[in-house]
């Protein structure tokens, strides 16, 4: 391995220091409003240090006065102030702890509702494009970790520092000489903290990767059990999750290393301290000739330093949690500067209530811009208007809908809404007017009222709720769970049918009274059973409003009033059902295949 250039070196470092000065920086606006907590903790800082630093002070007056002249009165005076300076001591420090730990925990309050917010605002693309793993480490552990920087590092450091003055004052106040021997090793421990903080910055930021990595995978695995189980990959997938843990676990293990070593040598310096003070009090008296110092100054000097070198370990320990803090503080940065590509009109036009007039303008896209998938898409859909789309796996019959409500914008083209270019309105105006029922339907883990309203603990008229369920036939689920509507569902709603879960999720649609409904494939996986129920669902959800149905079964289209047959991202065919079926095209292909596969027999002429 060659070596590093010195220059190199030294400007990585500098680099490093710059980072480090802004990553502090894109704090301020999550500690700015605790700065009230900060002075407070930062008075209490010095009395702290000052009540520490006078305890030697008192033992040494105490040896050379009262216990050198047998005066125990004198004692028990010197002994009461000592306990009083203790119970002081420690009285300061709790409350300044306690009001660290406050001011911590309200800045990562600031910190995580702030990245839980901004994630929520990202569009779907930026979570093709992290796994949601990677997403929790950072909303989690580096969010705590963050949180350790001002409980237990950044500002109990300054205490520490505080104290280390304050013992070399008081050191060079009891003996100039004592003091300048025990100072002169202070410059070792500073390069020695130095040689391994340029060390272990590396491995923590590695840390915070891996560890991403290992919740990534662990989610993703979880997710996928089913999967995993019914093709038998646990082993596979326990090796790599092993190799994962055990990358994590050798990148710990460096950062231990470091941390050891540096406090091994820190005692080493420290017992060396010892050992040249006395030493130079053997020689100031046998090789000068010089007056000896008095017991109590020896003593003192020997809790000096005892305590001078704590709040260095302590400072590396401190240094330790600061630097994990700053790698997680790196990568939630780097994480909340990530920007929607959706931009906000700045000047919105307003939409309380749409009309639902929907027109696509010449509109072209593709996920990479090199691949267009709708190329010049351009239709009309009128306000009431029931709309089918349908096309071959890949046409774009999903990518439609994902523009229209603004998951992605167009390369080219517009799409309009009541004649305005959907980017013109605000997005959460926009996607208030419309609700897309989607094929693999979403149930939380909440009530199944909270599921169909989405109004966590608020106030929900119960009358109107039960008739929308009712409307839809959902009352017929809700009755048979054992709390009614207070029942929670488990992840995902597992214990329902794909039908029972599609109930609900239309009465979640009927529930927010969209403009715009918009069917995703949201009938193709529903048992026969509950297809009749599925259709009368559908149909009293879409009175009254603009409806887009994607589906395979014929039964879903041909209740709508115009087909828009879509092939390589181009509309080719459009018109009513029955006359796209005769004049023949892909159309008819569709209805003539979908007859022969679902009743194995040819289209009744009475089609």
């Amino acid at each position: 391995m060659p070596f590093m250039d010195l220059n190199d070196s030294d400007a990585h470092e500098k680099e490093v220091t710059l980072k480090d000065i802004v990553l502090f920086k894109s704090l301020i606006p999550y500690i700015k409003p605790q700065w009230r907590l900060l002075v407070i903790s930062g008075i209490l800082l010095p009395l702290i240090s000052l009540t520490q630093v006078v305890q030697p002070f008192i033992i040494k007056s105490a040896i050379d006065g009262p216990i050198a002249n047998n005066d125990l009165a004198g004692l028990a005076q010197k002994a009461v102030l000592f306990l009083v300076l203790i119970l002081v001591h420690y009285v300061l420090r709790y409350a300044q702890m306690f009001v660290a730990q406050i001011t911590g925990q309200r800045i990562i309050l600031s910190i995580r509702t702030s990245l839980y917010n901004h994630l929520q605002r990202m569009p779907v693309s930026f979570y093709h494009q992290h796994p949601i793993g990677k997403l929790v480490t950072r909303t989690s552990s580096d969010v705590e970790n963050i949180s350790e920087v001002f409980a237990s590092g950044g500002i109990a450091i300054f205490s520490d520092f505080a104290v280390i003055i304050g013992i070399i004052v008081a050191m060079f106040i009891m003996d100039a000489g004592l003091a300048s021997i025990a100072v002169m090793i202070i410059p070792a421990v500073i390069l020695t903290m130095e040689f391994f903080r340029r060390r272990s910055r590396g491995a923590y930021n590695q840390l915070r990767v891996q560890l991403a990595q290992v919740n990534s995978m662990l989610n993703e695995t979880l997710s996928g059990i089913d999967v995993i189980q019914l093709l038998r990959r646990e082993q596979q997938n326990t090796r790599q999750f092993e190799g994962k843990s055990r990358e994590y676990m050798h990148t710990n293990m460096r950062s231990v290393v470091y941390d050891s070593a540096f406090t091994a040598s820190v005692e080493f310096l420290s017992i060396t301290t010892v050992l040249l003070v006395l030493s130079y009090i053997v020689f100031q008296q046998a090789a000068l000739g010089a007056a000896g110092i008095t017991f109590g100054v020896l003593v003192a000097f020997l809790q000096y330093i005892q305590m001078l070198f704590e709040p260095i370990e302590d400072i590396s320990d401190k240094f330790t949690i600061i630097q994990s803090g700053l790698a997680s503080v790196e990568k939630i940065m780097e994480l909340m500067q990530v920007q929607a590509p959706l931009a906000q009109p700045v000047q919105p036009k307003p939409l309380a209530r749409a009309k639902g007039h929907i027109r696509f303008d010449d509109v072209v896209f593709g996920y990479r811009a090199d691949e267009p998938i709708l190329q010049g898409i351009s239709f009309e859909i009128e306000p009431g208007e029931k709309v089918a789309i349908i096309g071959p796996t890949g046409a774009g019959k999903s990518t439609i809908i994902r523009l229209l409500n603004r998951q992605y914008d167009p390369q080219a083209g517009r799409i309009l809404i009541d004649g305005v270019d959907i980017r013109d309105y605000e997005m959460d105006a926009l996607r208030h007017n419309i609700v897309v029922i989607p094929q693999e339907e979403f149930l939380f883990s909440r009530s199944i009222q909270d599921n169909i309203t989405l109004e966590y603990n608020g106030q929900v008229d119960i009358e109107q709720l039960q008739a929308v369920a009712s409307a839809v036939h959902a009352n017929i689920v809700i009755d048979r769970q054992p709390q009614g509507y207070q029942t929670i569902l488990p992840e995902r709603g597992r214990n329902l049918s794909n039908g029972e879960r599609q109930l609900l999720v239309f009465a979640r649609a009927l529930w927010h009274n969209p403009a715009i409904i918009v069917l995703d494939e949201a009938t193709s996986s529903i048992d026969p059973g509950t297809e009749a129920l599925i259709q009368d669902a559908l149909e009293k959800t879409l009175v009254g409003r603009t409806g887009i149905v994607i589906a395979h079964r014929l039964s879903t289209i041909e209740q709508v009033d115009k087909v828009l047959v879509i092939d390589h991202g181009r509309i080719v065919e459009t018109g009513t059902p029955k006359a796209l079926y005769h004049e023949g095209g892909l159309y008819r292909e569709y209805v003539n295949r979908y007859f022969a596969k679902h009743y194995n027999s040819a289209v009744p002429e009475t089609l």
